[in-house]
């Protein structure tokens, strides 16, 4: 062998050697040098991670507007489980209606009011042309007494000078007195005919003072109180030409609290202009609705628990209108006013009585002035009455619309508190978790205290269903809405 061959064989061997140390070292260092393509290791208590598309749901903000998507933390209170029956609004029976009949006979010659219309007390309703004889020939009989009264009080005083004077005899002078007694004694009798035929003690005296004979009278509304009472509506006599100065209501009601609820509404009008009325014969029917009642229906085994109820000082709550809408009107802290002791034969339910006080929402008037009011309850207004059979202390409550069901599970939305922008807007996430339900009815559920359910946090209140909606069409889709952010 050459001898410049020798000198590179050592050489060869010691490379090969070298490269061979190098590999090795390169093979067992390749964890720590390349970047990791294996799954990373997770702590023992983190959730298992199938995609953010399987938890989280994002939504643009104008979507929660249209959505009207509300978003809170949830209610830690007292909680009751309440039974709850349906109902109506229904009138007061006979306080709610009054109907106003004719106190004399006569022809109709002016209709003051419309159907529907409300008017206060004292209000005109109709104008009569009299043609009842009785009530013409006793203010015929009144006009004649107050002429010989007026001459015989004359008498009295010329012959009581006469008879000071001595010129006349004592004799003569109770005569006349005699005579005047007994015509004061024939005018109060006629006054207390007249009120039997309508007039009141006001109209009698404006007759006696002007000594003129009505040829007309005006019905005016009666008064609020006594409504109960079937007494004859309070008329107004027109002493002069067929028209009557319209009746004054007191200011100091009308500025009162109370000033809002003294309205009539005319329920039906049974007489109209050019018919002739027979003494008594309903002219038109009147409803008050300042004070109704909820009319509950109750099975039998909520009738005890109601009363026991009752006895403990528990109150009861009213729902009107529809369970899913947004204004729905509630009261509170109504009592029980009646149990009746009947039994509605056709669904075996027990009725049940709440009065609830009325208010007025709006009012119109048409061309002719007449007014027209919106009440808040009306009579056949459906509703729901609940009332508490057991309350739960330090419980978390939530709506029931931020609940929602797969399965066996159910689950809420806790907004996360981040945001993030896009081309489209402001992005807002909420994240599914689940929770398990102590107790539920138609309006909130109770909810078990859990590491998951942070009470600090924020929740979707509602529409959790359409959520649930967009996260399970993201998720069906592959597309992961995630990407370019972490959860971290």
């Amino acid at each position: 062998m050459r001898p410049d061959l020798r000198k590179i064989w050592p050489t060869l061997l010691l490379c090969t050697v070298l490269l061979s140390l190098g590999g090795i070292a390169g093979f067992l260092l390749r964890p720590i040098i390349l970047p990791p393509t294996a799954v990373v290791d997770k702590p023992d208590d983190a959730p298992i991670d199938t995609g953010h598309g399987a938890e989280v749901v994002e939504v643009l903000e104008k979507t929660i507007d249209n959505m009207n998507l509300k978003y809170g933390k949830f209610e830690v209170r007292e909680y009751s489980n309440r039974i709850r029956i349906p109902a109506e609004v229904v009138e007061k029976i006979p306080q709610s209606r009054r109907s106003v009949t004719a106190a004399v006979a006569g022809r109709v010659t002016k209709v003051y009011i419309a159907q529907g219309q409300a008017v206060r007390p004292n209000e005109k309703l109709f104008e009569l042309q009299i043609t009842d004889k009785s009530l013409s020939q006793a203010q015929t009989e009144m006009l004649g007494v107050l002429s010989e009264l007026d001459i015989n009080q004359k008498e009295l005083t010329r012959l009581t000078r006469l008879y000071e004077q001595g010129v006349v005899a004592r004799k003569r002078l109770i005569a006349i007195d005699f005579e005047v007694k007994k015509l004061l004694g024939k005018r109060d009798s006629l006054k207390q005919t007249l009120r039997l035929q309508g007039m009141d003690d006001e109209k009698i005296s404006s007759l006696i003072t002007n000594k003129q004979l009505s040829q007309t009278i005006t019905v005016l509304a009666p008064a609020l109180e006594n409504l109960a009472e079937t007494s004859t509506p309070q008329v107004t006599l027109d002493p002069s030409e067929n028209t009557v100065e319209r009746a004054s209501f007191n200011v100091d009601a009308e500025e009162s609290a109370d000033a809002d609820k003294l309205y009539f509404t005319v329920e039906s009008i049974d007489a109209l202009e050019g018919a002739s009325l027979e003494l008594g014969q309903q002219m038109c029917e009147l409803t008050h609705h300042s004070s109704l009642l909820i009319k509950g229906y109750a099975y039998e085994v909520d009738i005890e628990q109601i009363a026991a109820s009752q006895e403990e000082g528990k109150t009861f709550t009213a729902r009107f209108g529809d369970d899913h809408h947004q204004q729905q009107e509630v009261r509170e802290g109504l009592k029980l006013f009646q149990i009746d002791n009947h039994v509605d034969t056709k669904s075996q339910t027990y009725p049940i009585y709440i009065e609830i006080g009325n208010e007025i929402l709006s009012r119109t008037t048409d061309k002719q002035n007449r007014t027209y009011v919106n009440w808040r309850f009306k009579p056949g207004q459906r509703a729901h009455l609940e009332f508490p059979i057991e309350t739960y202390s330090d419980q978390v409550v939530a709506p029931l619309s931020a609940l929602v069901r797969e399965g066996p599970e159910t689950f809420v939305f806790v907004k996360i508190g981040h945001t993030h922008e896009s081309p489209e807007g402001t992005i807002h996430e909420f994240k599914k978790i689940a929770v398990k339900v102590l107790h539920s009815d138609q309006q909130f559920v109770v909810l078990s205290p859990s590491i998951n359910l942070d009470i600090y946090e924020e929740y979707a209140l509602d529409q959790a269903y359409k959520l649930n909606q967009i996260l399970n069409l993201v998720a069906g889709s592959g597309a992961d809405p995630h990407a370019g952010h972490s959860h971290d």
